[in-house]
């Protein structure tokens, strides 16, 4: 009798361990609202100023060099004071260079054995020393021949960050399609790269920017043909989607005066120039042209309130994990409710 109710006992116990344990790594209730922070006092600001609005905060500061060795710090304030607020925070890993995505960083990282070691345990290293929830890996430029060494290193980073108990989330461009002939997106394997990560920020937004020719940067249709192309080789629940905190003002007399325009200088553009922005339909997105004091002609697109709440609701209708913004310090209250409405 004495021996059966022992076993009934520790069978219990097992059973409660694997339910504190298992609620632990599962998914939240609420989705991920992530807000991307820079190593500036305008991402300082945003922080303590809307805090309340989001959960998560990735605090993209970190690159590396051709020996894998991570260049930057981590934003000590900012992450004193998230862990303050119990919002989670991910140390952003890119291969940002001198001048913008280096690719050659990103191939000596995945191809050289030593290299790779190095930089996997400085990853690691850098999230425990500093007590991050986990990393968000974010490589682009990538070369389309790297395609499975890029899903390698993921695989490798995972494996590491895993037995730390820590998370690695990965950011990917959007692609409605897997093309071999589009050198920008082919390189991301969705399948493999969210089987081996726990998020998958995608990128959904700059379907234009100032690069090429004026339009939305988040059409509703190519963002419904982005999420159910990731959401077939995804998880769902795994898949956070992107969402800007800015625009992009094109010269249309001078293309080399495009330029990106952050959230509130926009409020700014269309208070001092007494417009009344456009709603286009087939977009689902606001735009408006202005002349400047040259008597130039641009062009504006961006996402306002209205456009954003109706986006970000795709996260409940496709059973996203979560959505996250780019990036923290130009934003106003408004911006913010916007997303808070959308994720109801």
């Amino acid at each position: 009798m004495l021996k059966k109710f022992i076993i009934v006992i520790l069978f219990s116990l097992c059973v409660l361990i694997g339910i504190t344990y298992g609620s632990k790594d599962a998914k939240a209730d609420k989705p991920m609202i992530l807000g991307y922070t820079l190593g500036s006092s305008n991402s300082d600001k945003s922080l303590t100023s809307f805090n309340e609005y989001f959960n998560t905060i990735a605090t993209d500061t970190f690159s590396f060099d051709k020996n894998g060795n991570l260049i930057g710090e981590a934003p000590k304030e900012q992450l004193s004071y998230a862990k303050k607020k119990k919002i989670n925070t991910y140390a952003v890993i890119s291969n940002f260079g001198e001048q913008d995505f280096d690719a050659d960083l990103a191939h000596q990282v995945m191809t050289d054995k030593l290299v790779k070691n190095s930089f996997i345990k400085q990853v690691a290293k850098v999230a425990e020393d500093n007590g991050y929830s986990g990393v968000n890996i974010d490589l682009e430029a990538v070369y389309p021949e790297d395609r499975l060494n890029l899903s390698s290193l993921i695989k490798d980073i995972s494996a590491v960050l895993h037995k730390k108990q820590l998370k690695l989330m990965v950011s990917v461009p959007a692609k409605t399609n897997d093309d071999k002939d589009n050198a920008w997106t082919w390189p991301y394997d969705y399948k493999k790269i969210g089987n081996y990560a726990d998020y998958i920020q995608v990128m959904t937004y700059d379907e234009h920017g100032s690069w090429g020719n004026p339009g939305s940067l988040v059409s509703m249709k190519w963002l419904e043909n982005t999420l159910s192309y990731t959401t077939n080789n995804i998880k769902a629940d795994k898949v956070i989607m992107g969402i800007p905190a800015y625009g992009y003002d094109w010269n249309l007399t001078d293309a080399n005066r495009n330029r990106m325009v952050q959230w509130d200088e926009i409020q700014e553009l269309t208070k001092n120039h007494k417009i009344k922005p456009t709603y286009n339909k087939k977009t689902d997105s606001v735009m408006f042209n202005y002349l400047d004091k040259n008597k130039q002609e641009h062009v504006v697109w961006y996402e306002n309130e209205t456009t954003i709440e109706k986006k970000t609701k795709l996260v409940k209708k496709h059973k996203l994990g979560g959505v996250s913004v780019y990036a923290l310090g130009n934003e106003t209250q408004a911006f913010w409710g916007a997303i808070k409405n959308g994720v109801k």
